[in-house]
């Protein structure tokens, strides 16, 4: 009993194959039929990245409000804990536990299935889907100067999703964005730490209204922008979000000119720093000073800024570009059949790295193969042949596919430090050297750890209380590298990432103190070791020590005009991981 509303299970279909039960939650009759909710028992939970597994008590797969509604009242009255997810691209465990309630947000065949054809095939009818929407305002956002407007959308909506929408409307678009079309809104925002370019800062950060089912079972609404610096990352802390407002963007298109460049030029290295015998070459100081102020050049001004290192290759994949509101010219990109052959790579890419016979090879022989097999079908131009000019937001989706092949991710967002005792500018120096350090690693470990790619780009601060890029005056320097799932296998990856680790997080500022470089929320960090403490411990004590009583000062805040409290958060919404840091 909740209140004075028994919540009613009725079997609608059981299937002993999966052990599968189709369940009703509902609080009468009359309502049943269209608070249908899927749930399955006992279903065996795996995260994309293969770090998480578990095995939840009830999996539920909701369309409705009312149901998810109904779920938390169900799970209070048992003292069950409840986690919602989508694609599963988080590789920290912030999932469900044995014994508890997994809600999944999307039908489990596209939430698992790999290859996924998503991208590929039209889109599926999501009638009745209360999750599914995307429902513009009809008016634009005040003082913006029809620059901005507002949209609703809900949680279980894939970046594929609002790429076809915002194409067909040609109106307006999200300003910034991960490259993966298959992520849920409500994924990539939860954990605050997606966003690409210097004058952006995070999706999160885009949030004007946030609506979540909380503790109690009860829908709310949260727009005070105080609140939302909170309740728009919450790490599902909050309760189940159903739907997130954002700020648009009037519609523009990318000018995308990629072109593969020198190693040594591409991004230079730091003085001092001593170039691999592999990859180094010659250049006369003019040419190294000219690749410096063209890399920072890069990095300040344009629209979005991004760099890829495919492992033991000689050049850098440089994709960094601008945007225009001319609409000339503009294409479908990527076009078929590119779109097809960059669904088939990723696909190959994943069915090779999992294959019994390539994984016998030596470690560097895997890197240089699938190295150089990336490299070569990756799109260059010249300087003197014209870009390619797309809707802005194919331009940030501007490979497919990349779900197709499972990968294991460690990211740091560096802050971007002032230029010695001059506070008004940045030192781009930090760039130069985190992406070097990363390269000398790879060289000298003969294993080959790191045998997909290094991976940086530039974006801004961030406003939330809990994003990786708060308090980055100058912006931040999101980083990453990325391996094959054999590497992970062999063993040598995580003493790798704990190597890189170790040197992204020793670099100082003008003062001597440790830069407040933090992990990407959702990518590989727990377990790992930061000047001798845990982690975890050490965002707790150092990285978070502000935040964290910030952050909870807010939400019981907000639960104390909604009727719950911290506690009330801690036993319904939590996990082990988030427990330690605010519990």
């Amino acid at each position: 009993m909740t209140g004075n509303k028994q919540l009613r299970f009725r079997d609608i279909y059981s299937g002993a194959t999966n052990h599968c039960r189709s369940l009703l939650i509902a609080p009468s009759k009359q309502q049943a039929k269209t608070l249908c909710t899927r749930v399955y028992t006992g279903a065996e939970f795996e995260n994309w990245g293969l770090t998480v597994q578990h095995t939840p008590s009830y999996t539920f797969v909701p369309t409705t409000v009312e149901g998810v509604k109904n779920l938390i009242k169900w799970a209070k009255a048992g003292s069950k804990r409840v986690r919602a997810a989508g694609y599963r691209h988080t590789w920290v465990s912030m999932y469900s536990q044995d014994g508890e309630i997994f809600v999944s947000m999307l039908d489990l065949e596209t939430a698992t299935s790999i290859p996924d054809p998503s991208s590929l095939l039209p889109s599926k009818d999501y009638t009745g889907n209360e999750f599914k929407v995307i429902e513009l305002e009809t008016h634009d956002v005040p003082k913006s100067g029809g620059e901005k407007r507002l949209v609703r959308i809900g949680a279980s909506v894939t970046n594929e999703d609002f790429r076809r929408w915002a194409i067909a409307n040609n109106a307006w678009a999200i300003p910034l964005n991960v490259v993966m079309v298959e992520i849920t809104l409500g994924g990539s925002n939860a954990l605050m730490c997606h966003g690409g370019g210097i004058r952006h800062k995070t999706i999160s950060d885009l949030v004007r209204r946030i609506e979540y089912v909380d503790a109690n079972g009860e829908h709310q609404k949260l727009t005070d922008p105080a609140q939302l610096k909170a309740a728009a990352g919450s790490f599902g802390l909050l309760g189940i979000v159903t739907h997130i407002t954002i700020e648009l963007d009037a519609v523009t298109y990318a000018n995308l000119r990629p072109f593969k460049q020198d190693i040594g030029l591409a991004i230079p290295p730091p003085p001092g720093f001593t170039v691999p015998a592999a990859i180094r070459k010659s250049y006369s100081p003019t040419q190294l000073e000219a690749a410096r102020h063209d890399f920072i050049r890069k990095a300040e001004n344009n629209y979005y800024s991004e760099w890829f290192w495919f492992a033991y290759q000689p050049k850098a994949y440089v994709n960094c570009w601008d945007n225009t509101e001319d609409a000339s010219g503009v294409i479908d990109y990527p076009t078929y059949p590119d779109l097809f052959l960059q669904w088939v790579e990723g696909w190959l890419g994943g069915v090779i790295n999992d294959d019994p016979l390539f994984r016998s090879f030596p470690g560097r022989w895997q890197a240089v193969i699938f190295s150089s097999l990336a490299m070569l079908s990756l799109p260059s131009t010249k300087p003197q042949e014209p870009g390619i000019k797309t809707h802005l937001i194919n331009g940030l989706h501007f490979r497919r596919g990349i779900q197709n092949m499972r990968v294991r991710d460690m990211e740091l967002q560096i802050p971007i430090p002032p230029l010695g005792s001059d506070t008004t500018k940045p030192d781009w120096t930090i760039a130069q050297r985190a992406w070097w350090d990363a390269i000398g690693a790879v060289y000298e470990d003969p294993k080959a750890p790191m045998r997909i790619a290094l991976e940086m780009r530039i974006m801004g601060d961030s406003e939330l209380i809990m994003a990786a890029q708060t308090n980055n005056t100058f912006g931040t320097v999101s980083i990453e590298i990325i391996t094959s799932m054999a590497a992970a296998a062999d063993g040598v990856w995580e003493p790798f990432m704990q190597e890189v680790a170790t040197r992204w997080m020793n670099y100082t500022g003008p003062n001597g103190a440790y830069l407040n470089t933090r992990p990407h929320w959702a990518k590989e960090w727990d377990g790992m070791k930061v000047h001798g403490k845990p982690w975890k411990q050490y965002l707790r004590e150092t990285s978070y020590k502000d935040e964290i009583p910030a952050f909870k000062a807010a939400l019981a805040q907000i639960g104390k005009a909604q009727g719950w409290t911290l506690q009330d958060l801690a036993n319904r919404f939590s996990v082990p991981l988030l427990d330690y840091l605010f519990f």
